[in-house]
């Protein structure tokens, strides 16, 4: 599994993909995201500015990640947004269809090698401080609490993980 740089032509395919999964989310009874949230034109910007990666199956997208070098609005009260001492996922993402093949795990430890390479020190993220599901997925792969952070405006309180990639 190696994960290639998103297109322009992608946005489309993520939005659909996470819009999918804050349905199969929101049936499951997990609060997380909502369908909508994120439009097509702010992937394609994203993308633009080099931060999404997919893996894809016979052409079809059938996992995503979205890599930042800083995520100052969920991390400064912890982390001096200029210590450029970790990288930061978001949109980690894998088709229902491919669930239990390890791919989100995969894409976890291709971040930590390309932090790794980049002289970080570690990985971070967040995810609804609700989802005990996510919060339970990240503590097994390795990643460590590092306090909630509430978002009034957002409605959403924020877990946020953390791991070294020595």
């Amino acid at each position: 599994m190696f994960p290639t740089r998103a297109y322009r032509a992608d946005a489309e395919a993520v939005v659909s993909l996470r819009d999918d999964l804050a349905r199969w989310q929101l049936g499951s009874g997990i609060t997380q995201w909502q369908p909508g949230e994120i439009t097509a034109d702010e992937v394609r910007d994203q993308i633009a500015r080099q931060q999404w990666w997919v893996v894809r199956d016979d052409g079809a997208i059938s996992a995503t990640v979205r890599v930042l070098e800083a995520d100052p609005a969920i991390w400064d009260d912890l982390v001096d947004p200029a210590a450029d001492d970790a990288l930061y996922v978001h949109g980690l993402m894998v088709r229902r269809a491919h669930r239990g093949r390890g791919l989100g795990g995969a894409l976890l430890d291709w971040v930590a090698g390309r932090a790794r390479d980049a002289g970080r020190t570690s990985v971070r993220l967040d995810c609804a401080a609700a989802n005990a599901g996510l919060r339970a997925y990240y503590a097994d792969l390795g990643f460590v609490e590092r306090g909630d952070r509430e978002f009034p405006g957002r409605c959403k309180t924020l877990a946020r993980f953390e791991k070294p990639v020595g």
